[in-house]
């Protein structure tokens, strides 16, 4: 079923695509002091979490999750990329603590958190990659 592979591969363009973008959207609202701006940024903020990211993600879980069952592969890469798309999982919801806590205070600190979300968001993703393109045929 290529289309099954199709939009796997778009879940998981699009979640990434957003898990790279949310700690510098979150990062960015901290830096203004008008009032206005942060509920208007906050909700921006929100709303790609919640309307983009979320769908995203379970569209690739659920998607990768019957590719994994339709070809029935198990296998020792399988078992390490499924727990790199974890640690994804996990900064997946990381993020929407982030939003959660500028939506109720934004503070400046947030943007070192951020910085590091990112990196290790990228880490994760960058690790994922490589095991899918090096796994065994």
């Amino acid at each position: 079923m290529p289309l099954l592979k199709l939009l796997h591969f778009v879940g998981l363009l699009c979640w990434c695509g957003t898990l790279l973008y949310l700690p510098a959207l979150v990062g960015a609202g901290t830096r203004r002091n008008d009032p206005l701006f942060y509920r208007d940024h906050a909700h921006l903020t929100r709303m790609v979490f919640n309307l983009i990211a979320t769908p995203a993600a379970l569209i690739a879980i659920g998607s990768g999750t019957a590719l994994f069952l339709r070809d029935g592969i198990m296998a020792g890469w399988l078992i390490v990329k499924l727990s790199t798309v974890a640690g994804m999982v996990l900064c997946h919801a990381l993020c929407g603590v982030l939003v959660l806590r500028v939506e109720r205070s934004p503070e400046l600190s947030v943007s070192i958190r951020c910085r590091f979300l990112g990196l290790v968001t990228a880490t994760f993703i960058t690790a994922t990659l490589w095991l899918v393109l090096a796994k065994p045929f």
